[in-house]
Parts: structure tokens; sequence; C-alpha cells
């Protein structure tokens, strides 16, 4: 605010630019205004801050995957963050700001290493999931040592669980009780190769759930 007396001018009472003019107990005064006025509830940040929401609450879901998935950090970004930032795609935000999560795109893991190849079944009578791993032959990204993860996230009890299965020259069938006070139905299926040092990863594929099985 300034306080000023222009012979040109005279007594003003006006706005020009960010520049608010007027005479207050005979004296002119000149006040400025920000040209700019931040709006923190733009359509922009609030589908960004509902995003934001719906996976930091995922992130305590899924806390046992993190520290497997993403083995590295980058800089100062920790596993928990680099989560977040990989899935912001996975949640869709409607007109009425309200998010959800698209569990086919989510991932848990970032890496060049290349997807192994994992089906998943559930045994009805033994309550069991059953994970078959095919065999796959050495290249580039594909090392026969790595060994296969599979992601298990349930979506009521926000609850999460990781099982080894076996390195890709091996491949075969691994078996895992269903955890108490969870429904297969309310379960999605991921998987993930990790190298056997633990220092790299391949990317998150996700599974769809195979028929039923039944024991004989």
């Amino acid at each position: 605010m300034a306080i000023f007396r222009s012979f040109l001018l005279g007594d003003v009472t006006k706005s020009v630019a960010n520049l608010t003019m007027y005479v207050a107990k005979g004296v002119s005064i000149v006040r400025g205004k920000p040209l700019n006025v931040h709006n923190p509830r733009t359509d922009k940040q609030r589908i960004q801050r509902a995003r934001m929401k719906v996976l930091v609450g995922l992130v305590s879901g899924f806390s046992p995957v993190l520290s497997v998935g993403y083995p590295q950090t980058v800089g100062l970004v920790g596993a928990n963050n680099r989560f977040v930032q990989d899935n912001m795609e996975a949640v869709n935000v409607d007109d009425d700001f309200e998010a959800s999560i698209d569990f086919s795109k989510l991932v848990c893991s970032s890496g060049n290493l290349k997807v192994p190849k994992v089906s998943v079944g559930f045994d009805e009578t033994g309550k069991q999931f059953v994970f078959t791993q095919h065999v796959q032959k050495q290249t580039l990204t594909c090392n026969p040592t790595d060994i296969a993860w599979v992601v298990v996230y349930e979506k009521v009890q926000h609850e999460s669980e990781i099982y080894p299965l076996k390195t890709r020259r091996e491949g075969g069938e691994v078996t895992a009780e269903l955890p108490e006070d969870w429904k297969v139905d309310n379960c999605e299926f991921y998987t993930f190769a990790r190298n056997q040092e633990g220092t790299r990863v391949s990317r998150t594929s996700y599974l769809q759930l195979t028929t039923a099985q039944s024991a004989e």
C-alpha cells in the first residue's frame, strides 16, 4: 500500500491492472493485489487428492509386498512412494470426485526382467490357492535362477500375502492355504519375478483366477 498525491490523476478511485486507487480521509491511496489467485480447489487438484487418498490407503495393505517388489530406491524415493507413483493411472475418479481402483492395472513391482509365466487356481475342498509356474528359457532379461512371486490382495480385509514360487528353470506347482477371514471372491492376484540377489525385478502381471478346482 502507498499514499500518493498526483496532480495529473487528482483524487481518483479506480483499478488499473493489479493496482486499486481510492481516497480515504482526503488522502489518495494505492493498494496492490495479486494478479494470480491460487485456488486450492480446482478440479485437477481435487482429482489428484482423491487418487492420493486411495493409494495411501493401499500402501498399508500392500506393505508386506513392497520391499520385495521395490528392492531398490531411486534417489530418496522409497518403496511406498514408488508404489503410489506407479499406480496413479490405476485409480479412476468420476465427476463427483469419487475414486475407484482398477485392480487389473495395479502394479506392485517395477523393473525390466521378463515377467514369469504363472497361473492361479483355487482348491475349494482344501481351501488352498494353487499356483502353477511354467518353465522359461534363458534370455537377456530371463535368468533361469530368477524366482517367481505371487501377490494376493484381499479387498475387504485390506490385506495382502506374498508367496515365493520356484525358479524359472524348475517351474511346477505351489499351494498355499487361504488365510483366515479371507474370501477367494474378494482376492486379486499379481505376479512378478526377482533375481536371486534380490536387486532386480520384472514388471507386474495381473492374474485371472481360473476355474475353481476340487480335490479328488
